[in-house]
């Protein structure tokens, strides 16, 4: 009977010293490779918030006179968005309304032998440097683009939004010499528009 009670403390024993030591074990460390990754994934979310705050944004063009852009343009040729793919003898007329913006009238035709139909919208400056400008069609979606270039005797101009993802040349004349619209082309690359992607319009 005694040497049964010792054996049932002993065991007692023996079960409280290993869960004492169970419960005073040291946590487990995080082994080389392990921080390694940590140290990456922290380096990592830094480099990506450092490339993000140091983003370049768009240059603003230069100021021009917003009532210059007023009158007839015909599109020579664009980085078309989906409503002007297809479309031929385009040409765009911006009109003076008396709350200050402007009618953006948009003429085209789905064929050079079909009927010419027009799309009315409006558009407005941004600011008080004229070259900055938004439209609008179809409220509420406008669109943002930028006077990149006007020609110092106002028959060309330069047109794109401001990631240069769409572009469009403007001239006065309807039919310009391929020479024209070939330095046109290059002046609208210097401003870093790919125009690989540009479209000619053929005019009626």
């Amino acid at each position: 009977m005694a040497g049964s009670r010792r054996k049932q403390v002993t065991s007692i024993a023996q079960s409280s010293a290993a869960g004492k030591s169970a419960l005073a074990a040291p946590p487990r460390t995080l082994t080389a490779g392990t921080r390694c990754l940590r140290l990456c994934g922290v380096l990592l979310l830094f480099a990506l918030a450092a490339c993000a705050g140091t983003r370049e944004k768009p240059v603003a063009p230069p100021a021009i006179q917003a009532e210059a852009m007023l009158g007839v343009w015909y599109i020579q040729a664009n980085i078309p968005y989906f409503a002007e793919r297809d479309k031929v003898a385009t040409r765009v007329e911006y009109r003076a309304r008396p709350d200050g913006r402007y009618d953006d009238l948009y003429y085209f035709r789905r064929s050079l032998d079909a009927p010419e139909e027009r799309w009315d919208g409006v558009a407005w400056t941004l600011d008080a440097s004229g070259s900055r400008w938004k439209a609008r069609f179809i409220w509420p979606f406008s669109t943002e683009f930028w006077v990149l270039e006007l020609a110092a005797d106002g028959q060309s101009a330069l047109i794109a939004t401001p990631d240069k993802e769409l572009a469009w040349i403007y001239t006065r004349q309807q039919h310009i010499e391929t020479a024209q619209l070939e330095s046109l082309t290059q002046r609208l690359a210097s401003y870093g528009v790919d125009t690989s992607k540009l479209v000619r319009i053929p005019q009626r």
